[in-house]
């Protein structure tokens, strides 16, 4: 992407009453920054458009400063030229297709290192900040077996469990992914400088911020949605109640992903919220041995086809609709999501995860409160 792009798409990200949504809309509609630069507002294709929208972008059109006082295009452009940067929109062949498939990817994606590793198997590990010592211990050890066995790993780049993860796929010679909550140019926390560099020779950082944003209590969850929304499986390893790792698992379980957690005493108060997953269908998961045959399925299904871990993946690869099993439990008719969690004997974590890679691949559709084939 050359230089006025990135300029153009500093600008547009700056124009208030632009939101997220509306650019991502924007940016479907015409393909690309430069053709939504040059269009005509009259043709944009919203539900809704602010009244002095339209006006404000032909007058930054004309003008090409920042409206926002807090930032200044040309020092943001420097920042990201000094960093090597590289910026993805939502329409380019190398954003993930996974993250692409949430109900809010965000438009604009700004990437330091490997942007491939975006688009391998990842598998997100959260947990807390102020971690226990068995906790870090155990994100280590599970992070070290998903990046040998040609994993990504992919965290937030936080202190405690975050940090933990990211350094045992880095040190056992895997790649890793940090979602940041700040612009590209900065990594927080500041202690994390050496690892952010790590991640940028050995995987990539990412974030949908643009330079200059610093870290807000309201930039989290949006980067945990990243994180959750670039891999098929969630690895919850400690989380108390209430937390940002619940907030996490939640929207994974949204976003029709697999939520797995580790097994906790009941007079741990770190580890409440593993035990509310797993009340709540999520998979237990004891050791290596759990965590790679659970990604092994994971690998296999076709919810994901289009990578496989160690290869690719084409049309041959995928599974004959009528081997499913929840499409042979749904026959002729429709099934609720909690019948076929009964008839299975599947946690209601993966049954709806299923049902929404099903409902992508276009063969069940929503049938009033359950679901019937295609």
């Amino acid at each position: 992407m050359d230089v006025e792009t990135l300029r153009r798409a500093l600008l547009l990200q700056a124009l208030p009453g632009l939101s997220a949504r509306r650019l991502y809309r924007l940016l479907r509609q015409f393909g690309g920054i430069d053709n939504l630069w040059g269009s005509d507002p009259a043709r944009w294709q919203l539900p809704t458009v602010p009244r002095d929208l339209p006006e404000a972008f032909l007058r930054l059109r004309d003008s090409r400063r920042s409206p926002d006082p807090r930032f200044d295009t040309e020092r943001q452009l420097a920042a990201l030229l000094a960093c090597e940067a590289r910026l993805l929109t939502v329409v380019d062949g190398d954003y993930p297709a996974l993250l692409q498939r949430i109900y809010d990817p965000p438009p604009l994606l700004y990437c330091r290192g490997d942007v491939a590793a975006l688009s391998r198997p990842q598998l997100a590990i959260v947990g807390a900040r102020r971690a226990s010592h068995d906790a870090l211990r155990a994100a280590a050890e599970l992070s070290r077996a998903a990046a040998v066995a040609g994993w990504t790993v992919t965290s937030g780049l936080a202190l405690g469990i975050d940090g933990a993860a990211h350094r045992a796929a880095l040190e056992a010679g895997g790649s890793s992914v940090g979602v940041m909550a700040t612009g590209i140019e900065q990594v927080y926390p500041r202690r994390h400088r050496d690892l952010g560099e790590a991640l940028v020779r050995q995987g990539a950082l990412i974030t949908e911020f643009a330079p200059g944003c610093g870290p807000l209590p309201e930039h989290f969850p949006r980067r945990n949605r990243i994180v959750s929304g670039l891999a098929p499986a969630v690895l919850v390893v400690e989380a108390a109640l209430p937390s940002g790792s619940l907030i996490t698992a939640g929207t994974a379980l949204e976003q029709g992903r697999e939520v797995f957690t580790l097994p906790w005493s009941i007079f741990h108060p770190g580890g409440a919220g593993c035990l509310r997953l797993l009340r709540d269908g999520a998979a237990l998961i004891q050791g290596p041995e759990d965590l790679l045959g659970e990604l092994a399925l994971l690998a296999c299904g076709s919810l994901h086809s289009h990578w496989h871990v160690g290869g690719t993946s084409s049309g041959e690869d995928r599974a004959p609709a009528e081997e499913d099993p929840l499409l042979i439990l749904i026959g002729d008719g429709a099934a609720t999501a909690e019948e076929l969690v009964v008839d299975s004997g599947l946690p209601l974590a993966r049954v709806l995860a299923r049902l929404s890679g099903l409902e992508l691949e276009g063969r069940v559709r929503r049938a009033g409160a359950g679901y019937s084939r295609v």
